[in-house]
């Protein structure tokens, strides 16, 4: 019945396309129309629009239909690149196609690029067309278009997505199982490199740069950095682009030379709130001789400059979450170390979280960043066991001492960024995480309970449950400290997911005791939502009834996770090796 309603409907609206598709109402129509058509009805509406793409591209209304029919013809080509061409495509293969044909969809996309080709410069700064140009560059590139995981407004304005929300309009997406690649012809890549030639190289420096820090712009400018393909070609491009971006630094890496006006445009783009993200993705895909030549003439020196400043200090995340070799980031961890009390009240505490993500990366400078962060705290070394209270709340030490028992006691004082810092810390070598372990073992069992009725704080007690460097005889005591608790956690939110992680570290002793104490409370458990969940991953059914199959399953359990514990330590060991010799 559908199938027929659509086709009376295509029957009905034959030769009015095009004012359909600008007219308020109906493009909102028309689009839900094409998520309900066949791949024939859709190659035969994209057919209506062709010669008039730049002039619906700019439309307001029709805008978004070309946005859906773009998004939505990207699976036609999929189905036509696997299926080696239908018979339709076969016919279609000469250039001058015969009048009455209908074109594949790969050639109605191409055709689409070639009308925007020659004004694609200033089509990316319009305010209706940098949207669907943007979601023609993911299908040209062969990526899959999901809105609904679309955070940062790459492919819907804000307002747009409001609507679409509110209006029951459902967003395209695809399945998890979904690879987040597509096939596509090898015309869609050279199609996507023509216009990024187009863009880097047919404009000027003076344009590129315009762009860059334009609203509307600046976003496609990332797309075209981000896809670009690792062979010669694709890097070639993405040198241009980046060259024309920096005002010249991509040519000029190996013959450095002073350029003010340079310097002061870096200072522009990293303060500015469009132009800063474009440098966050510059520092993730530029080249490692481009980046290293950022930081020498650009950061080095005015890190901490830049890391007070409301917008740069994104930028400085980034930057440091990039970065390429150990010791260029020893001497920034030694530039920065020094900075972290101002960082701190600042509120910048992004800055030091992602020094810490860095150092996790490149296996260096952990001793140095953790001395400074307990520095910045204003820790005695006679005092080092209220560490975790400190980093939980982001309070120095004599904050701590001069907070009243009930301000102590209040999980609201929590620091979300606190508690990153400490899940990130946990993941350290044995001998820097040390302070951490040692600090939090030291506080009341009383204490450390309630952080597991906490979002944030029962994160941060997991991260120490879960740590591969945390030994066994640590988390044994922490699982004891819970004993007489489990039943009560096993109906919590947050408090569950403490239970689970405590029965994938304890031993079959351990599992005994927290067993024995969730069958006493069994009926409680099996009537609640989240504790039958538990009862289930315990497995206390059979606990009950099979004890000893029980015994020996979970015996089963900790033998494999043994293995797997030797082959993984060994493979760390040999990686580690690898690294030092690399050094």
């Amino acid at each position: 019945d559908q199938r027929l309603f659509v086709d009376n409907v295509y029957s009905e609206v034959e030769g009015n396309e095009l004012r359909l598709a600008t007219n308020y109402s109906c493009s909102l129509i028309l689009e839900k129309l094409l998520k309900i058509s066949n791949p024939f009805q859709l190659r035969v509406f994209m057919d209506k629009l062709r010669g008039r793409t730049v002039e619906l591209f700019a439309h307001r209304f029709a805008s978004h239909v070309c946005q859906t029919v773009v998004t939505l013809a990207a699976d036609v080509v999929e189905q036509e690149v696997n299926e080696n061409g239908s018979n339709e495509n076969k016919m279609d293969t000469s250039e001058d196609n015969k009048e009455g044909e209908l074109l594949s969809m790969e050639k109605l996309i191409l055709g689409m690029c070639e009308d925007i080709k020659p004004v694609v410069g200033g089509l990316i700064s319009q305010q209706f067309a940098s949207h669907v140009i943007r979601v023609l560059l993911f299908v040209l590139a062969g990526k899959r278009v999901d809105e609904t995981n679309d955070v940062k407004g790459q492919l819907r304005s804000k307002r747009s997505t409001k609507y679409k929300t509110e209006n029951n309009d459902t967003l395209t997406k695809y399945s998890s199982k979904a690879s987040p690649i597509r096939n596509v012809p090898a015309s869609f890549k050279e199609m996507f490199r023509t216009l990024s030639t187009e863009l880097a190289i047919t404009s000027s420096e003076t344009d590129v740069r315009a762009l860059s820090v334009h609203r509307v712009a600046s976003p496609v400018l990332q797309l075209l950095l981000e896809m670009q393909e690792e062979d010669s070609e694709g890097q070639k491009a993405k040198n241009v682009l980046l060259d024309r971006i920096l005002w010249g630094v991509v040519s000029d890496v190996t013959k450095p030379t002073e350029n003010k006006d340079r310097d002061s445009w870096f200072e522009t783009l990293i303060r500015d709130p469009v132009g800063s993200h474009l440098l966050e993705v510059i520092f993730k895909v530029a080249p490692t001789p481009v980046y290293n030549k950022i930081y020498t003439h650009y950061l080095k020196k005015k890190l901490e400059k830049f890391s007070l400043n409301p917008i740069a200090n994104f930028v400085i995340q980034n930057f440091l979450t990039n970065a390429r070799n150990a010791e260029q980031f020893e001497k920034i961890v030694k530039e920065l170390s020094g900075s972290f009390e101002k960082l701190m009240k600042n509120g910048k505490f992004g800055v030091i979280r992602s020094l810490v993500d860095a150092s996790l990366k490149l296996g260096t400078a952990e001793k140095d960043i953790v001395n400074g962060l307990a520095g910045a705290l204003h820790m005695p070394t006679d005092g080092s066991q209220e560490f975790v209270n400190c980093v939980m709340r982001m309070w120095t030490y004599e904050d701590w001492m001069a907070a009243s028992e009930e301000e102590k006691k209040n999980l609201r004082n929590f620091h979300m960024q606190g508690s990153l810092l400490l899940q990130s810390i946990m993941k350290m070598p044995a001998q820097y995480n040390a302070i951490a372990t040692t600090s939090f073992l030291s506080q009341r069992p009383d204490v450390t309970y309630q952080w597991c009725f906490s979002p944030v704080g029962s994160r941060a007690y997991e991260s120490i449950l879960t740590s591969p460097t945390v030994n066994d005889k640590m988390k044994k005591k922490i699982m004891r400290n819970l004993q007489g608790h489990y039943a009560d956690l096993s109906k919590d939110k947050f408090g569950s997911h403490i239970v689970e992680h405590c029965w994938a570290a304890a031993d079959i002793d351990m599992k005994e005791r927290i067993a024995s104490e969730l069958v006493k409370r069994e009926y409680d458990l099996s009537e609640h939502y989240i504790g039958k969940c538990i009862l289930w991953t315990c497995k206390i059914d059979q606990y009950k009834r099979r004890h000893d199959e029980w015994v020996e399953r979970e015996k089963g359990v900790e033998r494999k996770k043994d293995l797997f514990k030797d082959i993984l330590g060994d493979d760390i060991k040999l990686s580690g090796k690898r690294k030092n010799k690399q050094a």
